[in-house]
């Protein structure tokens, strides 16, 4: 028996489609908890316990913010605000060992701003041991001790092709290989990534 199939969107397309709709079905959700959370704060004395939980909603909104940038669908005219954007790459700092320096004033064609959630979130993985990550229109900067590169990743981007040891921890590095070559410049201390 043949199978027919419509045509339609790519694998790809079909991807970050569904990670825009999962990213657009919890923002609901996490807002309804850290609105309850406020009452909870507003009727009761402040504990170490309610301070805990509203830190972790706020990372976790913080963070749907930046993988709907770097993983959701991005459409040819869409543009995104500076604000957006920095609070967007503000996320990278809820781990505590990593810190921010948004200098995007203009707003970015929403592809663009992709590339560089994607290159944020590749500096991210080379500052294991902590550090800076300073993004600029056309460039991602990591600065921190002791970077972590494995080779087969960041050889992917050199290329412009997505690793074949590409796993979930490193499926960022594939999709901005999937973009196309991306410039590196790497020295003991330092990234920089011009997607």
């Amino acid at each position: 028996m043949e199978t027919l199939s419509a045509p339609g969107p790519e694998a790809a397309d079909l991807a970050t489609l569904v990670a825009s709709r999962l990213c657009h079905d919890l923002v609901s959700p996490l807002g309804a908890i850290g609105n309850g959370l406020e009452l909870l704060q507003m009727v009761s004395e402040p504990s170490p316990e309610l301070a805990l939980v509203a830190e972790a909603v706020a990372s976790a909104q913080a963070r749907l913010r930046l993988f709907r940038l770097a993983f959701g669908a991005a459409s040819e005219g869409q543009s995104v605000a500076p604000g957006d954007l920095t609070q967007a790459f503000a996320a990278l700092e809820g781990s505590g060992r990593v810190t921010v320096d948004c200098r995007l004033a203009a707003p970015l064609p929403r592809l663009q701003a992709r590339r560089l959630a994607l290159a944020a979130l590749c500096a991210e993985t080379a500052l294991a041991r902590g550090g800076t990550i300073t993004v600029l229109p056309g460039e991602v900067l990591a600065q921190g001790p002791r970077l972590r590169l494995e080779a087969p990743v960041w050889e992917s981007l050199r290329l412009g092709q997505p690793s074949d040891q590409t796993s979930g921890a490193t499926v960022h590095f594939a999709l901005l290989a999937a973009f196309g070559p991306v410039a590196l410049d790497t020295a003991e201390d330092r990234v920089s990534l011009r997607p």
